[in-house]
């Protein structure tokens, strides 16, 4: 009678879990900034060279974060490099603007800053102001960069973008939720 028992209770169990709904939630998929592209660059990628790969294919730049450069110019020219860099409107704007500082170890001056919408045009003075100021590009870890691209067409660029040897990595560029903790 025992073992009788326990065989009822064994087939009800498996009747109770074998019923259970075993349904996934389709995953949303995380919303992103339709016509926008995140990538980050390898140390040895310089701002030229990902200009000229992103140029090749027709895509525009909307920001280049935080590249860092060193002016073999005299300290004593840190107010006169940093007021040039100030008078383009691609470094000085939306609140950003160029700060140099004296390196006095290796008699250099320092400055890392956020470049703005490169067009070609944008992207020719930068590297006329490059060699006006004496700036030399310095290796980092990467330099990112915000891409438009066309609307629909997100994840070719990123596929496409991710086969070059001078990108590290490739994003769309997702909206973040932000909760404010008080």
């Amino acid at each position: 009678m025992r073992h009788n028992y326990f065989l009822v209770l064994v087939l009800l169990l498996f009747t109770l879990v074998s019923c259970q709904k075993n349904t996934v939630e389709p995953k949303e998929e995380a919303k992103f900034v339709p016509g926008e592209l995140a990538i980050g660059t390898r140390e040895t990628a310089t701002v030229a060279q990902t200009c000229q790969l992103l140029n090749s294919y027709n895509l525009s730049i909307l920001s280049v974060s935080v590249p860092h450069y060193v002016s073999t110019l005299p300290l004593d020219s840190l107010k006169y490099v940093e007021r040039i860099l100030n008078t383009k409107p691609y470094i000085n704007g939306d609140g950003w603007s160029a700060k140099v500082l004296p390196n006095n170890q290796n008699n250099t001056l320092f400055t890392n800053l956020r470049l703005m919408n490169m067009s070609l045009a944008n992207q020719q003075d930068w590297l006329a102001t490059m060699q006006q100021l004496r700036l030399q590009e310095q290796p980092q870890l990467y330099t990112s960069y915000l891409l438009k691209v066309p609307v629909g067409e997100e994840k070719k660029w990123l596929a496409e973008l991710q086969q070059q040897s001078i990108v590290r990595w490739v994003e769309l560029n997702y909206y973040v939720d932000i909760q404010l903790h008080r």
